[in-house]
């Protein structure tokens, strides 16, 4: 199976894992350097106004935020179950903010909405989906296409732990245990497996969930793989000049600190001048 099919199987697909998708990522976030994404995009709205394009819009976390703010959003997801999910997030909201936010299934290596944007947001690492450079330029290019001339476009990626993409001995497992939002059974969650692949700039791990009743009797069990593209910030420099892009800010989280071995790489781009 190809590297994108296995991401498109990944998250379309109804299951274990897009049900506890929200739990599992706040059980993660707190003290990552991806904590505070949210309200980073939140000031950052303030100060570009709308409106806003969502790129991997998941479950609707960030943009039902940011249209309960005032701005006009358009969340886009490869995902049709997490779409479900961000519809039920909208349809909570009030009517006024619910009118100002709409979810759209997409794929932004080919996004083609006929308008443009004040603000582009690419939350939760999602631009690391895009798995070959040439993805990676459509991807960008399409975006640059939706940005407005004094817009800016925020992509979120990990910065690489060196060690960790590539092949070794010494396999680093992850796990936790939280409880489903809809039946109240406990869900554990191991990251069972991990394939780093240095020559594509790929890590490839196996995610492996289960879900167990009252009695500990186990219910379902589901393993599945995840694929990511790591880049070097010297990288995507090259690449965003390549595009057309200016570095307007880079941080090494979301409160702003500066770039760091290991943290995040947060990217504040604008159309290069000239």
């Amino acid at each position: 199976m190809s590297e994108n099919r296995k991401l498109r199987a990944f998250y379309e697909a109804d299951s274990l894992h897009t049900e506890i998708y929200d739990a599992l990522g706040a059980s993660l976030v707190t003290g990552s350097s991806v904590e505070g994404d949210t309200d980073f995009y939140r000031r950052l709205a303030r100060e570009t106004g709308g409106p806003i394009l969502e790129v991997g819009c998941g479950t609707g976390r960030v943009a039902t935020a940011l249209a309960a703010d005032g701005h006009e959003v358009v969340g886009i997801d490869l995902s049709a179950p997490m779409l479900r999910l961000a519809q039920q997030r909208r349809e909570a909201l009030s009517a006024d903010a619910a009118a100002r936010l709409s979810f759209h299934l997409a794929d932004m290596t080919t996004l083609d909405l006929g308008r443009d944007f004040a603000l582009i947001v690419a939350p939760a690492r999602v631009f690391q989906f895009m798995l070959t450079s040439a993805a990676q330029r459509e991807a960008l290019a399409a975006l640059r296409t939706h940005l407005r001339p004094n817009g800016r476009l925020v992509l979120d990626l990990f910065d690489p732990l060196l060690d960790r993409v590539v092949p070794s001995a010494d396999v680093t497992t992850r796990g936790g245990e939280l409880i489903h939002p809809t039946t109240g059974n406990r869900v554990t969650w191991e990251i069972t497996g991990r394939r780093p692949d240095p020559a594509r700039q790929l890590i490839v791990d196996d995610w492996t969930f289960s879900e167990i009743d009252a009695s500990g009797e186990v219910l379902r069990t589901a393993t599945e793989q995840l694929t990511l593209r790591w880049s070097l910030r010297s990288e995507m420099r090259y690449l965003f000049e390549l595009l057309g892009f200016e570095v307007v800010a880079d941080y090494g989280d979301f409160r702003g600190g500066p770039p760091a071995y290991g943290r995040e790489q947060v990217w504040v781009l604008g159309h290069a001048k000239g």
